[in-house]
């Protein structure tokens, strides 16, 4: 006799087959299985409705109706203080230009600072100068860098980007100068041995360090000169001793004049400025004007009766024009900027905002709409007050009209009304 456990499964079914208990057992196993069946099936439910992405079976094979799209919750309001955050720095943002200049210690960065204070701290504007490699990385700043309103890129550096199809073409088309600024002349001094511009071949001139204005300038020059030499980067104050020691042959600098630092040099014979003669002078449209140097400015170094000629790097404020959001910040403040311009004229900062023409052209490039209105506002007040002085100078003088006098006439009664308003505006000074 076997017990259960060990009897084969053939004997087992048979012994199964040949009970009453067949029917129960398989009754309980089919149970069992539906059971697990329905689990399965109310599992499967119950992710779909926590996943709607995922749908369950249809058992009775037809295609599900869409589902309908959840309700869409209601927009909740901003609260009063994100409201207020939101608009303090969207105004921020719209009151602040941001300009690219030079690193510190260079022309450009000053230039800036001279624009800085006088657009004021009133709140209207923000005039904001960041530091830049100067050069051909200002236009790159310009164009690319974020939030970057504004550049102060030299002319030359203009005329060889417009040129050469510099920084992927169209730059007119893509930029627009709000005003020209004041030209720096180029300063190259040298000591008694160097007698011209050739005498510099294969020699080293030191320009200052991390200034692409310079750098730029001192290469298109002696390009043009036809003399290569060996760049030094130095500053200009170790660049000058080193000059007079012999072990440099010459310091290159692009400053408006007079330079301080060239200026406190001791007259000792030891230095003098070189004069640059080209053989085709630059012209405007290269970027480039003619410039001289007279002992006036440097008493030290340059001989009474002498002149020294070199050239000019005009400066120039460049606006970008390719976004509508730059284009119209810039025409919202443009007025307040050529205001601070004409105001530097008159100041007590460099003297060479004195020589800035707020409407001279740039000759291929075009000007920021906003600007060209600013000037036909200024022109027609100017005239307006040139025509009340001049009814003044008549009724003073006692003339007869403009229409009973000749062409001849009419000159010469102007060139009299000229020194009559220089002289009223002289007495004016002298009485304040």
């Amino acid at each position: 006799m076997r017990l259960w456990g060990v009897t084969p499964w053939r004997s087992r079914r048979s012994r199964i087959a040949t009970s009453t208990g067949r029917i129960c057992a398989w009754a309980s196993r089919t149970a069992a299985l539906a059971s697990t069946s329905l689990l399965l099936a109310w599992m499967s439910a119950a992710v779909c409705a926590e996943a709607p992405g995922l749908k369950g079976p249809d058992p009775a094979g037809a295609a599900a109706a869409p589902e309908a799209a959840p309700p869409k919750a209601a927009p909740q309001p901003v609260p009063s203080w994100t409201a207020h955050r939101l608009a303090s720095r969207l105004k921020h943002n719209q009151d602040t230009l941001i300009v690219a200049t030079s690193r510190p210690g260079t022309p450009y960065l000053a230039m800036a600072g001279d624009l800085t204070s006088a657009v004021g701290t009133d709140g209207a504007l923000r005039f904001l100068p960041i530091a830049a490699e100067g050069g051909l990385a200002n236009l790159q700043e310009l164009l690319l860098l974020r939030g970057v309103d504004l550049a102060i890129v030299p002319a030359n550096v203009l005329a060889h980007a417009k040129a050469a199809n510099a920084l992927g073409g169209g730059l007119p088309q893509r930029l627009a100068y709000l005003a020209p600024l004041y030209g720096e002349e180029v300063h190259v001094v040298v000591g008694p041995d160097i007698a011209s511009a050739a005498d510099l071949r294969g020699r080293k001139v030191a320009i200052p360090p991390g200034d692409g204005t310079v750098r730029f300038t001192a290469k298109d020059i002696f390009q043009r000169l036809g003399v290569t030499f060996e760049e030094v980067q130095m500053e200009p104050a170790d660049a000058l001793r080193e000059v007079r020691s012999g072990t440099v042959a010459a310091a290159l600098l692009v400053a408006g004049k007079p330079v301080p630092l060239v200026s406190a040099l001791p007259k000792d014979g030891r230095l003098r400025l070189l004069s640059l003669s080209f053989p085709k002078p630059p012209g405007e449209g290269e970027g480039y004007a003619p410039a001289v140097l007279l002992p006036d400015d440097y008493p030290a170094l340059v001989p009474p009766g002498a002149i020294v000629e070199t050239v000019a790097v005009p400066a120039v404020l460049m606006a970008n024009k390719e976004t509508d959001e730059v284009t119209r910040r810039i025409a919202r403040h443009a007025p307040a900027v050529l205001d601070a311009i004409a105001r530097l004229a008159v100041s007590q900062r460099h003297p060479k905002w004195k020589d800035v023409n707020l409407g001279a052209v740039l000759p291929g490039w075009s000007r920021v709409p906003a600007a060209d209105a600013w000037l036909a506002r200024v022109s027609a007040q100017r005239r307006q007050a040139l025509q009340g002085q001049f009814d003044e100078f008549l009724r003073a003088e006692k003339r007869v009209s403009l229409s009973e006098l000749s062409d001849p006439e009419k000159k010469k009664l102007f060139d009299e009304f000229q020194a009559w308003a220089r002289k009223s505006v002289t007495s004016e000074r002298a009485v304040k």
